[in-house]
């Protein structure tokens, strides 16, 4: 072992690299895959690292596995899956904000185990939009705890965080995989970590349960969505529209039935629009106005809820407490409100709104015109109106037909931030068939966890699930490049004595204390390195560390090496975590809401960590 004073030119050099590596990523002067290939280079040049083993990065399993897990994210977001959960989160949930927050928190923490926190916040987020358009509840009493909970869930599998993709080659590395008897160890399974992760998503949940009242941040007093030109708030505003998504079913008794749409259309207050139409198996959206409703048939409305109830009583039809069978189809990632403007130069000028069938030709459908300082809605005020130039259409439509229109240039279309990639809701079976095969080839047969994920990416590619193209837009090429390039660097840490010399400092700082203290430390460091050096780089550096100190211990180096690579994702009381960064603006969180829940949760998640690790090792 090397002795407190031992430093060698090889570790000061390797020192050198990661103390220039964490100022570059605390100031944030480059970007944290350029910080990445400076690292590269920085280890070729002084040769701290074989040229043979300087780019093993990029063909290491790990990347090859995050690879394979984002293109299988993406492919369950682009089948509806996601949207369909959502459905039911709300079924079950109701209007109750305690257990919808409980639904959440058990969705995401679950979905996170295989898709990763930020996958599954990202995928999760427009459930949200919808659950607070429908319930009303804030946004800030929901995000927070659905993006712990994904943190917190990421630990149920070895697939969940990139720290734990990356630990059986950083125990490789680092010669880990032996027990205390120095005899080689099987590497940790897919579920090795799935009585930690499960010990701490039921720890999270209980926690909001029973201290969500005091540590989220209170309702604000004017709930809405953020100021775009799709929320039902500004629609209600500017074009005095709409508010709430509504179901209304027609009995047999109803005097509208067997009318065509048109002829509702005459009956309906300007504030309330008839968005989608469900006759037996047939859905109809946008519907026609030759449109035929029989009995039993669904009628989807947007207009205030108040006045749309006041509409269903005078015409004997009866409202659903929530959406049955529209809920999906319009849900914010399939079809939302959207404007366009009638440029000068449009071909459509004088044309009149009854010939233009946007319905028919556009699959968009108009709700309201603004023009000048006057809104017209509905049929009667819309029908006889001639396009002008700088009218503004206020619109409902399928997000892929808004994408078919935006190329047409008589009219330019003023929402540009909707989803542009295709649903294929029709593929969904495909979508959870090969999610569940790459599962199940990981766990029943001996193929390693990157080919297993291999396998599900080209099953949704080939199936039609996801598009070669989408496949490559859904990597975040960003994030591969950064673990290809910083995990020569903990190899550097491991052949050139570097965790030799730090680990002989930390035991003789901490001569004499249980082991247990020990691997509380060592989840400290950890959670403050994530911070500055991002939990993936942290891991990198720490765990030949941890290694290193259970091996002179006579421990078991997965112990100390699960350790580090979960308490890394220790990320709670600051927004620097991908999860929580992207919770931030849509929740409009400060600094001191994630103080405020995150601190007893750092405290209570190293606690866990350490109990279960003991138990388990």
């Amino acid at each position: 072992m090397l002795g407190v004073h031992g430093l060698t030119p090889d570790i000061f050099l390797v020192v050198s690299i990661i103390v220039v590596t964490m100022i570059l990523f605390v100031t944030e002067v480059v970007r944290v895959d350029v910080v990445a290939f400076l690292v590269l280079v920085l280890l070729g040049l002084t040769r701290l690292v074989p040229s043979d083993a300087l780019f093993s990065g990029f063909s290491s399993d790990a990347v090859i596995a995050l690879i394979g897990v984002m293109i299988i994210s993406a492919g369950l977001e682009r089948s509806g899956v996601v949207a369909k959960m959502a459905y039911y989160i709300m079924r079950l949930g109701g209007s109750s904000e305690n257990r919808i927050r409980l639904y959440l928190m058990g969705v995401s923490g679950f979905c996170a185990g295989f898709l990763r926190s930020v996958s599954t916040v990202a995928l999760l987020l427009p459930i949200i939009t919808r659950i607070r358009q429908v319930t009303g509840i804030a946004k800030s009493r929901l995000l927070l705890p659905l993006s712990f909970c994904a943190i917190l869930g990421s630990t149920l599998t070895m697939l969940g965080t990139g720290p734990l993709i990356l630990l059986n080659s950083l125990l490789i590395n680092s010669n880990g995989l032996t027990d205390k008897s120095g005899v080689k160890a099987p590497a940790l399974g897919l579920f090795s970590v799935f009585p930690i992760g499960l010990a701490l998503l039921v720890m999270g949940i209980i926690y909001f349960i029973l201290l969500g009242k005091w540590v989220l941040p209170k309702a604000p007093l004017h709930v809405g969505t953020l100021n775009n030109g799709g929320s039902p708030g500004y629609f209600k505003r500017v074009y005095g529209i709409g508010a709430d998504f509504c179901e209304c079913r027609v009995p047999a008794s109803s005097s509208l039935v067997d009318n065509t749409l048109r002829q509702w259309e005459w009956l309906l207050p300007p504030t309330i629009a008839i968005i989608g139409i469900k006759i037996g198996n047939n859905l109809h959206m946008p519907p026609l106005r030759k449109t035929e409703i029989k009995a039993n048939s669904v009628i989807a409305m947007f207009g205030p809820k108040e006045e749309v109830e006041e509409f269903a009583k005078k015409y004997g039809l009866r409202m659903s407490p929530y959406l049955t069978a529209f809920p999906e189809h319009i849900s914010p990632p399939h079809a939302g409100l959207c404007e366009a403007v009638v440029p000068p130069s449009s071909r459509l000028l004088g044309t009149n709104f009854g010939d233009l069938h946007m319905r028919r030709e556009y699959g968009i459908q108009v709700l309201a015109v603004h023009r000048g300082d006057k809104v017209r809605r509905g049929k009667k005020e819309i029908g006889g109106l001639t396009l002008r130039a700088g009218d503004t259409l206020g619109m409902f439509c399928q997000w892929n037909s808004l994408g078919l229109l935006q190329k047409n240039p008589d009219f330019v279309i003023v929402t540009t931030d909707y989803p542009r990639k295709k649903m294929h809701t029709d593929k969904m079976w495909f979508a959870v068939f090969f999610f569940v095969l790459s599962i199940a080839l990981i766990i029943f047969s001996d193929l390693s966890v990157s080919i297993g994920l291999l396998v599900g990416a080209v099953g949704m590619i080939f199936s039609g699930v996801i598009s070669i193209d989408d496949a490559y837009e859904a990597v975040s090429w960003k994030t591969v490049f950064l673990l290809a390039g910083l995990i020569p660097l903990g190899i550097a840490v491991q052949t050139s004595g570097t965790s030799d010399w730090m680990g002989a400092y930390i035991l003789k700082a901490c001569a004499g204390y249980p082991e247990w203290i020990l691997l509380l430390i060592l989840g400290v460091i950890a959670s403050i390195g994530s911070i500055i050096l991002s939990n993936v780089g942290a891991t990198i550096v720490l765990v030949p560390l941890a290694v290193h100190l259970a091996q002179i211990l006579g421990d078991d180096p997965r112990a100390f090496a699960l350790m580090v690579a979960i308490a890394t994702s220790n990320s709670f009381i600051v927004p620097t975590h991908q999860a929580n960064a992207l919770i931030s603006l849509p929740g409009e969180y400060k600094i001191m809401d994630f103080i405020k829940a995150g601190g007893l949760m750092s405290f209570l998640y190293l606690i866990v960590v350490m109990l279960m690790i003991k138990w388990m090792f």
